[in-house]
């Protein structure tokens, strides 16, 4: 069994959320461009950016905590 400082997790899984977040970033132009072709016009390019960023990021951290907090002891 592999011991996890409590405080060494919570940085991690902050690690974990800026690497989403940066890689988000980077990824946005791309992924905005196919949004604004798919959505109506009443979302700007702001909005679709916090939209996709918010649900890539809720959606892996979730991911990333269910995983950990399952694992085998």
């Amino acid at each position: 069994m592999i011991y996890v400082p409590r405080k060494f997790a919570i940085f991690l899984f902050w690690l974990f959320g800026f690497g989403i977040g940066f890689g988000g970033y980077l990824a946005f132009p791309t992924i905005a461009r196919w949004f604004e072709t798919m959505a109506p016009h009443f979302l700007d390019q702001s909005m679709l950016g916090a939209l996709i960023v918010g649900i890539i990021g809720s959606i892996l951290s979730t991911a990333t905590i269910i995983k950990w907090a399952n694992r085998s002891s």
